[in-house]
């Protein structure tokens, strides 16, 4: 079951208001950033900020069966107005309480409830007065406009040999064909059982529009959203000369995460990270490794390996990468495959925006496990 870095890191902004227990719209920090994303080449990324406008506000009730819906929840909300229906492509995070970090997705709403979907999770523990933020999804629409996508590249400061493009990180297509198909956007496989999982869809702009591949090229696919702290792939291919700049910026996340790690029976499953933090963050920082979301290895050898830490290398040009380094926890610190097994490398970091697996290994019953990240700032 599966319920739902940077080359350069610019300098984080915070702005900060004063809130009551019962205000609904919270001004929480903002943060920008930049990945710059090599030519010919994959660039292995999440999203380091959430979506700015997110609301919070206070339970006011125990949540409410859906009939004859078992996964679905209406939770009653205290200080919200809101247009019924206006809440489609939002998504509704616990801030506090048994289900601190968690996230759901929101299927419905009236003036003063939201409806989620727990997707085989549960609310055991939620009481009357806990915490929660509401949050738009980013979608292909708003984090890449097609109107502002790159379509060219100015030489800055002339003949200097530094090409600055002159739009965002994806390039758009000059046609639907393979010839003509420029920057795509992978979305890998949350759902499939394995690990190396092919992609789930294929995304490129195209006469003004996000298109899927294996789709009607009239068909316009741009309100299709990106599910928090996983990662996307940007494949530039031959035919881009220059690299773009990847910019991020959005709320920075001050509350915990519980990222649910999917496991299999009979086999490893890859789970495919893309943590929504403003910063880079060291191994031993990730409240990861000795935890129970993560098995310590029995030895550093294959046959006593258990869960794995699969990293990628965005500053050097390739596609399909295979993982740069490969951690596992063993007699209580992170060790890197193929190094000294003395050697600790819990400081080895992370970059914000980085994507990156987490390896789960086989398991008897096959479930899934939360995995609660703690910030580090």
């Amino acid at each position: 079951m599966r319920p739902f870095p940077l080359l350069i890191l610019l300098p984080l902004f915070f702005f900060i208001t004063s809130i009551t227990s019962a205000q609904v719209v919270m001004t929480p920090p903002i943060g920008v950033n930049k990945v710059t994303c090599l030519a010919n080449s994959d660039t292995i990324v999440g999203i380091p900020f959430r979506k700015e406008g997110s609301r919070s506000t206070l339970t006011t009730g125990d949540p409410i069966a859906v009939t004859e819906e078992p996964d679905l929840r209406e939770i009653p909300l205290q200080s919200l107005t809101l247009e019924a229906g206006s809440l489609v492509q939002h998504y509704l995070k616990f801030d506090g309480g048994t289900r601190d970090g968690r996230w759901y997705d929101i299927t419905a709403n009236t003036a003063s409830s939201v409806t989620i979907d727990l997707n085989g999770d549960n609310l055991t523990g939620v009481v009357t007065g806990d915490r929660v933020v509401i949050t738009e999804y980013w979608t292909l629409d708003t984090l890449f406009p097609p109107a502002q996508a790159t379509t060219a590249w100015t030489e800055d400061p002339q003949n200097a040999g530094v090409f600055i493009p002159n739009g965002h990180a994806i390039v758009a297509s000059t046609s639907p064909f393979p010839s003509g198909r420029r920057t795509e956007m992978l979305f890998p496989n949350y759902q499939e059982s394995g690990i190396n999982l092919a992609a789930a869809g294929t995304y490129y702009i195209y006469n003004g529009g996000w298109r899927k591949q294996g789709e009607p090229v009239s068909a316009d696919f741009g309100s299709s959203f990106l599910v928090p702290d996983y990662y996307i792939v940007l494949r530039h291919p031959s035919g881009i000369s220059h690299e773009t700049i990847f910019r991020a910026n959005g709320e920075v996340t001050m509350g915990n995460h519980s990222i649910p790690l999917s496991t299999r029976i009979d086999g490893k499953q890859d789970n495919l990270i893309g943590l929504t933090r403003a910063v880079n963050i060291t191994l031993n920082e990730l409240s990861l490794g000795g935890t129970q979301a993560f098995l310590s290895s029995t030895t550093p050898f294959p046959a006593g390996r258990r869960d794995e830490l699969l990293v990628f290398n965005n500053e050097v040009a390739d596609r399909n990468k295979a993982a740069s380094a490969t951690y596992y926890y063993y007699n209580g610190a992170w060790r890197m495959q193929g190094q000294p097994i003395s050697t600790d490398f819990g400081g080895d970091e992370i970059k914000a925006a980085f994507g990156f697996i987490i390896r789960k290994y086989q398991d008897a019953n096959g479930e899934t496990v939360f995995w609660n990240n703690t910030p580090s700032y």
